[in-house]
């Protein structure tokens, strides 16, 4: 409501700038036109000064009446009739209102012969066309303006839907895989569950914390990270080995919260827990160029159902980075070597 409220405040200021400069223009030039063809004067300025002021008035008139009947909310087609027809009618008023100006302060005959008020009804209409195309050219400007404006403001709040339906899904989905993996250890490993338990209640403190951003910082992703993998490494034991290598130039800037958890989640799930061996997770964040570049690299192969069955995981992600960064920003899984996969996404800084 605000935003209305000052968008019409900046409006009629503008129309008001322009209205008045405009006549104002218009006075001097008829003025100095006048005085060239007849010497000064006073009749001269007496004159044109009323023509002006009728054309002031009339035309204020005729704004307020093409806003009370919607004109820019007319067809094409009729608004370009009226907009042809209404300066010549404009121009008759105009010239019925000046017709005691030019008796009472004539200069010569000519001017108050037929032909002279044909020549002044013709230059009045001209004038009035001009004042018609600024106006609703303008409109017709800010119209366009607007509906944009309005485009992206549902597009916006279509984005904000999809990454709240998103993000409702990944608080879920990980407690569930977290309470699996706590209930397993109970009976065997009482201490260690109670381990998991801190791990995770830091990790459900940090979503709490971020539930509601679009973007976090780097640094806060990693913390997550770690935290999930040391909650996965009590499980996995010496099964899996983690490493964190980070740019400290690059810990300030903003990406979606639990994309990398996400990915590596994937890697020990889709990975590492596959192997009766277990395997390593590596994650390493740098900036090339002006972009941010995530690896996470996982020991393991993928196989031909990998992105069928990855769950949320890598479709959430994607999904979030396309939402939030667009085409600049993309996902992608593939085996670099015959023991390791690597998850890739880059973010535009």
């Amino acid at each position: 409501m605000a935003n209305k409220i000052k968008s019409k405040i900046e409006q009629d200021q503008l129309y008001w700038t322009f209205q008045i400069s405009g006549w104002s223009l218009f006075l001097i030039s008829y003025t100095a036109f006048g005085i060239i063809i007849y010497e000064f004067d006073w009749r001269i300025v007496v004159s044109y000064l009323s023509l002006s002021v009728i054309g002031f008035v009339l035309s204020h008139f005729y704004r307020l009446y093409v806003k009370k009947k919607n004109w820019q909310n007319l067809s094409i087609g009729r608004l370009a009739v009226r907009i042809i027809l209404a300066p010549l009618v404009l121009a008759i008023i105009w010239e019925l209102l000046f017709i005691p100006v030019t008796l009472l302060v004539s200069l010569s005959d000519s001017e108050n012969s037929i032909w002279g008020y044909f020549a002044l009804t013709f230059n009045l209409t001209i004038i009035f066309f001009i004042w018609n195309l600024i106006y609703f050219f303008y409109k017709l400007f800010t119209s366009y303006k607007a509906s944009e404006i309005e485009k992206w403001r549902l597009m916006a709040s279509v984005k904000d839907a999809q990454l709240i339906a998103l993000k409702s899904q990944i608080n879920p989905h990980f407690i569930f895989n977290s309470l699996n993996n706590i209930r397993s250890l109970i009976s065997e490993n009482p201490e260690k569950s109670r381990d998991m338990i801190t791990h995770l209640s830091s990790l459900l403190r940090y979503s709490i914390q971020f539930n509601n951003a679009e973007k976090v910082t780097l640094a806060d992703e990693i913390d997550i990270v770690r935290y999930y993998l040391n909650l996965e490494s009590i499980q996995f034991e010496d099964r899996l080995k983690f490493e964190l290598n980070v740019d400290d130039k690059a810990l300030h800037h903003k990406i979606p919260p639990m994309a990398i958890q996400m990915l590596v989640e994937n890697a020990i799930k889709h990975g590492i827990s596959k192997l009766p061996d277990g395997g390593e997770v590596s994650v390493d964040c740098r900036l090339i160029e002006d972009k941010l570049v995530v690896e996470v690299t996982n020991t393991g192969q993928i196989e031909r159902d990998v992105t069928e069955n990855s769950g949320i995981g890598l479709k959430n992600a994607t999904d979030r980075l396309k939402l939030l960064f667009g085409k600049m920003a993309d996902l992608t899984l593939e085996n670099i070597n015959r023991e390791q996969v690597r998850a890739r996404f880059t973010v535009p800084l």
